[in-house]
């Protein structure tokens, strides 16, 4: 089952829009440009409408940003350098950028907009996507709920897995966890979305040892921090804090693993 762009980038911001961080960043943001008010909207609008415009503009411009970058980036990637990949993404999302922010413009402003304030906008809203988008592949930022694992542990030799994932996210391999169609890969630089089978995504772990433990769920045998019990029931905890469940079907393959107590 191949992964789609498109589906993927899609299951990505629904996870961004669960992720309380991000919505953290967005309001300081927001904060930051509605009190400074940039491009003259500090003389044009007071201070409450300007904050309202500039959470608009923050929010809207970072949603349409992460979607067309991010679904452009994935169709290149396999075929460019990284940074080349981001870099064309970056651009391709400039416009989109800038058609939103013209909107938001025309409703706040009206439609006292020339041709050649839009090609300006275009521009400057696809130079600094771009330069967002490169500045991201070339940092390789680890996102928020990176862990660190014990890298004595390290495998040599790389499992498939890890060729499906943005390279941002290549790192130990922690945790597996099915999520509608798609599987919850976990590494210790974050968590991405494939669209695959839990079971073709186990085959491509090797060769680090690793284990199902419920039908949802697969764990990285360096991974499991220690085993515990919530309402009676088996449970193991991880590297990262997630708590995984131990079905009856799997609990004597654990035990004989050594992860249960």
């Amino acid at each position: 089952m191949s992964d789609r762009p498109m589906q993927s980038t899609l299951r990505e911001m629904q996870r961004l829009l669960r992720d309380s961080r991000s919505w953290a960043v967005l309001v300081v943001l927001s904060l930051i440009a509605g009190m400074i008010g940039p491009f003259g909207t500090y003389e044009a609008i007071p201070v409450v409408p300007r904050l309202a415009y500039w959470s608009a503009i923050v929010v809207g411009t970072a949603a349409m940003g992460t979607l067309v970058a991010s679904v452009v980036e994935r169709l290149l990637r396999p075929r460019l350098p990284e940074w080349l990949a981001a870099l064309i993404a970056g651009g391709a999302a400039g416009p989109f950028i800038a058609a939103l922010v013209a909107l938001l413009n025309w409703a706040v402003f009206g439609p006292d907009i020339t041709v050649i304030d839009l090609m300006t906008l275009t521009i400057y809203c696809t130079l600094i996507s771009m330069a967002v988008t490169l500045l991201s592949a070339l940092l390789g930022a680890r996102p928020a709920g990176a862990v660190p694992v014990d890298a004595g542990a390290a495998t040599e030799a790389e499992p498939a897995l890890l060729a499906r994932l943005p390279r941002g996210l290549r790192g130990r391999l922690v945790h597996l966890a099915v999520s509608d169609h798609y599987v919850d890969v976990t590494t210790d630089k974050g968590t991405t979305l494939v669209l695959m089978r839990l079971s073709d995504a186990m085959r491509e772990t090797a060769p680090v040892p690793g284990l199902q433990v419920h039908r949802s769920h697969w764990v990285a045998l360096d991974a499991v921090r220690r085993s515990t019990r919530q309402a009676g029931k088996p449970m193991l905890e991880l590297v990262t804090g997630t708590m995984v469940p131990v079905s009856r079907t799997y609990l004597e393959a654990t035990r004989a693993a050594g992860l249960l107590d």
